[in-house]
């Protein structure tokens, strides 16, 4: 039972929390404050996980030496 509550977190935190904001912008429940607050996090996450794989991906090949001769 415990696997199947965790399942269940994972599916609600990944799709039923974005879908109901998703559908609430579209439908303009939201107010419109809200809405540019989402915008904005969704901007800065990108750009945060954007910038943050690729420092880790350069240090991890720096750390293997994977380009040196």
């Amino acid at each position: 039972m415990n696997n199947f509550m965790k399942m269940l977190g994972v599916l609600v935190v990944t799709v039923v929390i974005p879908l109901a904001v998703l559908l609430g912008i579209w439908a303009g429940y939201l107010p419109d404050s809200l809405q540019v607050g989402i915008g904005m996090f969704g901007v800065i996450a990108a750009i945060t996980v954007i910038v943050v794989g690729h420092i880790y991906m350069i240090y991890s090949d720096i750390k293997t030496k994977r380009y040196s001769k």
